[in-house]
């Protein structure tokens, strides 16, 4: 026997479809992550059967890492837009181009550009969420006000009380 024929290939079964390790392949996966495909979602873009890929993910720690990378990103960007809709002060910005027209109504050719800006209120419900999952106090607030139904206040009156009360006057 030949030394070529005695040694076998210890690689069985078909060649990968991808280099999971490549440069080239976790940056494609990073920029799904970053657009905000699930796991599923890049498996398809990517022509992968989706649990290839989670078992990929398991097997390649970097496939794992830009995926968490590229989720990060997105995150940070809805959590600081979420932010500034709460707080609002967000300027729009709008821009009307108009026809101008003679004394006697004709169109002279010539336009106008008009540009208004105006500020966006602040969002009540976004501010509440916000509070709910970055204070402590508001979340303990808001927790007793799910258990209650209502919550009372030192100087108030509790109003189901005061009907329950009064209809049986009636």
């Amino acid at each position: 026997m030949m030394n070529g024929e005695s040694q076998k290939s210890k690689h069985t079964g078909r060649k990968p479809k991808f280099d999971y390790k490549s440069e080239e392949f976790l940056s494609q996966v990073e920029t799904y992550a970053k657009k905000g495909f699930t796991d599923k979602e890049i498996a398809f873009a990517l022509g992968l059967c989706p649990q290839t890929f989670c078992e990929k993910k398991g097997e390649y720690s970097e496939l794992a890492e830009v995926l968490a990378r590229g989720r990060a990103t997105v995150t940070a960007a809805v959590r600081a837009k979420f932010l500034a809709m709460a707080l609002g002060g967000i300027k729009t910005k709008s821009t009307v181009v108009r026809k101008l027209k003679d004394q006697e109504g004709n169109l002279t050719g010539e336009e106008e550009l008009q540009v208004s800006e105006s500020e966006l209120a602040p969002n009540l419900q976004a501010m509440s969420v916000w509070l709910y999952h970055h204070d402590e106090e508001w979340r303990k607030v808001e927790r007793r006000q799910d258990e209650d139904g209502s919550l009372e206040r030192e100087n108030g009156i509790d109003i189901d009380k005061w009907m329950e009360e009064n209809e049986s006057e009636n």
